[in-house]
């Protein structure tokens, strides 16, 4: 199969139809949804180093949904040897396709038991069945996936008011020392007061599962309409401070000069998959270089690594922290350019963003005690912007080209907000 084609609905529709009987879909196919889709070395997807995969909700004439991860190979060699790995799965040897059918998957084994209620009660740490109660009758909500990499569900006894708890499953072996991290940082709040982050319970190493306490309350972005954005994030700065100034041990460290050249990799990787925004994204790059000179200084500090809106819930005490385990050390201002990245992308009405963000760094810079170095966050934030536009080459939609130059087209709402 040309790999593309993974996260073509048209194509997919075709190809699931014509095998529903060997995928054991209950009923002729009706409608394709594509959930996501990613390509490694999306810009050389000839190249018999490329692999694909993508996730479908795939209706049929039945009443149930069945979800499929579908993962792509450049020959059926590869496809059979992925196949004989892990047997559950069924091998479309023509298409060079592997497909399982959810919540089976080849990294994630603990799945299947999480996402049932009946098998999850069994498996719930003593800590967790002190929040949720004795054998409770259980909901289970799949709140994200990631196929082979990560899955987190929300777990809540079957009674209105029930407290919640949250499992994250990871498939990279690293829960020991992300729970390690999360309980440094969580004794840490209890001395001082901050950072407010949701609860450690337990961590199961066996089986690759985190939990943590449900934050009462709803993230940032639906509990809050966009009008009051700006008092309810007031407290973000002070907050984010205390989780920099938090002493954990976090062996992965990233620097200016890392990121610009991954930054200069991507750039060309995107120049040569759609050669019209090569000048574009060039000069992107040369601009972030050129502001390497300015730099003051590069403090280095525990980052949360993936900060924006979606990681804060609203609760009586305040926003709070979410979605810890992709902690690293670096520079503050990549926290904050990332953060306010993601901010001026979201369409906010006009000074929605712009009061935030004053906000925000006021605040920041309050709490922590030092000035934010605006030739990093100048060049941090131009790095997280090409980030997100490498994406939509990643994904390799249909009409990603075009999906491509409108968000390139956005980066003068990121250098008006950033320079605010």
């Amino acid at each position: 199969m040309w790999l593309p084609h993974l996260a073509d609905v048209g194509v997919m529709t075709d190809v699931l139809s014509r095998h529903a009987a060997a995928l054991r879909l209950p009923g002729a196919v009706t409608q394709v949804e594509l959930l996501d889709a990613r390509l490694t070395h999306p810009h050389r997807p000839e190249s018999p180093v490329c692999r694909g995969w993508a996730t479908y909700l795939v209706r049929t004439t039945e009443p149930s949904a069945v979800q499929l991860y579908v993962k792509g190979f450049p020959d059926d060699g590869l496809s059979e040897a992925a196949w004989q790995l892990d047997r559950r799965a069924t091998h479309l040897q023509e298409e060079d396709l592997v497909v399982w059918r959810f919540p089976d998957d080849p990294r994630l084994p603990a799945l299947p038991a999480l996402v049932d209620p009946r098998l999850a009660a069994a498996v719930l740490p003593d800590e967790v069945r002190d929040v949720l109660g004795a054998d409770p009758a259980l909901r289970t909500t799949m709140v994200r996936y990631q196929p082979e990499a990560s899955a987190t569900l929300r777990l809540e006894a079957d009674r209105d008011g029930a407290p919640a708890v949250y499992a994250k499953h990871l498939a990279d072996g690293t829960v020991a020392d992300v729970a390690a991290r999360h309980q440094a940082l969580w004794s840490r709040a209890e001395r001082v007061g901050a950072p407010l982050l949701a609860e450690p319970l337990a961590a199961d190493a066996e089986r690759g599962v985190l939990w943590t306490r449900g934050v009462p309350g709803l993230p940032l972005t639906s509990a809050v309409p966009p009008a009051r954005l700006p008092e309810t994030t007031a407290s973000v700065g002070a907050l984010l401070a205390a989780l920099h100034a938090s002493p954990v041990d976090v062996a992965e460290r990233v620097t200016v000069d890392d990121l610009l050249a991954e930054a200069r990799k991507k750039a060309d990787k995107l120049a040569r998959a759609h050669p019209p925004v090569a000048a574009l994204v060039s000069g992107l790059v040369s601009t972030a270089e050129l502001h390497r000179a300015d730099v003051v200084q590069e403090r280095d500090r525990t980052l949360h690594g993936d900060f924006h809106l979606d990681q804060l819930v609203g609760s009586p005490q305040g926003p709070v922290l979410v979605d810890l385990d992709s902690i690293v050390r670096g520079a503050p201002e990549i926290d904050l350019a990332e953060f306010l990245v993601d901010l001026a992308l979201r369409g906010l009405p006009d000074g929605i963003a712009r009061d935030v963000t004053g906000r925000l760094l006021t605040s920041y810079a309050d709490s922590s005690g030092t000035d934010v170095d605006p030739a990093l966050l100048a060049i941090f934030a131009d790095v997280e912007f090409l980030n997100r536009c490498y994406r939509k080459l990643r994904h390799h939609a249909p009409g990603w080209q075009a999906d491509l130059e409108t968000e390139l087209a956005r980066h003068a709402a990121v250098t008006d907000l950033v320079g605010a």
